[in-house]
């Protein structure tokens, strides 16, 4: 599928163009009570899905009788989040590429007999998307036509859809997934992300906590130091530091959080504590997602970098402090009363210092 959208260069998206038939709908002519079936094409990385969390289950509230479809892929990491919960979406689709899978997703969804398909493209412009949504003989399809001034390449597709300024007015993630709906007339029911815990990893995090932190009496401070950028990652040396601090001044159990792809960074994390400041009192926890939400659910803090797992914790009632360098924060941070982020001056993440953080956490754990 890449190599064909390689191939459909804007010129031949204009010969495509010529054979769809357009035809705009009116979104106050349509019958909620006729909407059966419900496609949605989310296909990026875990922060796009969890953004898209509360516009989901928005839908969810609004068509509690229909069926939903949700095309993805892997990266997105849907059914970890929905582990052992009750999902928000009938049935999972995925598909990651090749022209011949293509086909089969396309017959597969013809099948179904989808009476609205929408496309969020509040990141970028994904014409396989658009292809997946069309295609899929939906009667309705919405999105974006246009983002910023920056038209879709695809807005042909779609029968329902608007122009969005999001960048110009500084709108979250969550409120631009949250648009593709209202251009529908559907009032959101959920404005932020809410990570359910099931009860199985709820005693996966009890048990966690007996066999790895000596002293349940005390506060536990969560630490992520590591991300999927390398631009993401904020130095460890001063999350070294910041950590030092916390724990001398607040009498804190260290817990270290490890992701698939952060092991280099959690072992310098931890030579820094034990050889530079003397500290050993720490645990480390790697494991699934669900695991991990369960577990950071039961922290006093946890301080992050803008990576996977910070999104997933913006769901979690534990207070947040997350860091942004080069990604905005206002768009993409933790929405929340108990929920910071921090954004470096020089949009480089090494441009935030630790007093700036450790002042954030001094007040939340005061509190």
């Amino acid at each position: 599928m890449r190599a064909l959208e390689k191939f459909l260069t804007p010129i031949a998206l204009k010969l495509y163009r010529g054979f769809i038939l357009e035809k705009d709908i009116d979104p106050s002519g349509i019958n909620p009570g006729e909407i059966k079936t419900i496609l949605l094409v989310i296909r990026h990385m875990m922060g796009d899905m969890l953004c898209s969390i509360p516009m989901i289950e928005s839908i969810r509230d609004s068509f509690p009788g229909s069926k939903i479809i949700l095309v993805t892929k892997k990266s997105t990491n849907f059914v970890e989040i929905y582990n052992g919960s009750e999902s928000p979406v009938d049935e999972v689709i995925y598909y990651e590429s090749g022209f011949e899978n293509f086909l089969d997703i396309l017959k597969t969804l013809q099948a179904k007999n989808i009476d609205l398909a929408i496309v969020p493209s509040t990141v970028v412009y994904s014409m396989t998307n658009h292809l997946i949504a069309y295609h899929s003989k939906a009667k309705i399809t919405a999105g974006v036509r246009s983002k910023d001034f920056d038209k879709n390449p695809s807005w042909y597709l779609l029968n329902i859809k608007n122009d969005f300024q999001w960048g110009i007015k500084k709108v979250h993630q969550i409120e631009r997934n949250l648009d593709m709906i209202r251009q529908l007339n559907i009032n959101p029911s959920k404005t932020k992300i809410e990570l359910p815990v099931s009860d199985e990893n709820k005693t996966y995090a009890d048990d966690f906590y007996k066999q790895n932190i000596a002293d349940t009496s005390r506060k536990v401070i969560g630490f992520h130091p590591g991300a999927g950028k390398e631009s993401n990652i904020w130095q460890t040396e001063k999350f070294a530091e910041l950590a030092e601090r916390l724990y001398k001044n607040f009498k804190t159990y260290l817990l270290i959080s490890e992701g698939p792809a952060d092991k280099k960074c959690v072992e310098m994390l931890r030579k820094l504590l034990a050889e530079k400041y003397g500290i050993t009192d720490y645990a480390v926890h790697k494991g699934t997602l669900a695991g991990n939400a369960a577990v950071i659910n039961r922290l006093n803090l946890f301080v992050t970098n803008d990576t996977g797992i910070m999104h997933a914790a913006s769901g979690l009632k534990t207070p947040l402090v997350a860091l942004f360098g080069e990604t905005l924060a206002y768009e993409w941070g933790p929405l929340g009363d108990n929920k910071f982020s921090i954004q470096s001056p020089n949009r480089n993440i090494s441009g935030i210092d630790v007093d700036s953080v450790y002042k954030i956490c001094e007040e939340v754990l005061e509190k």
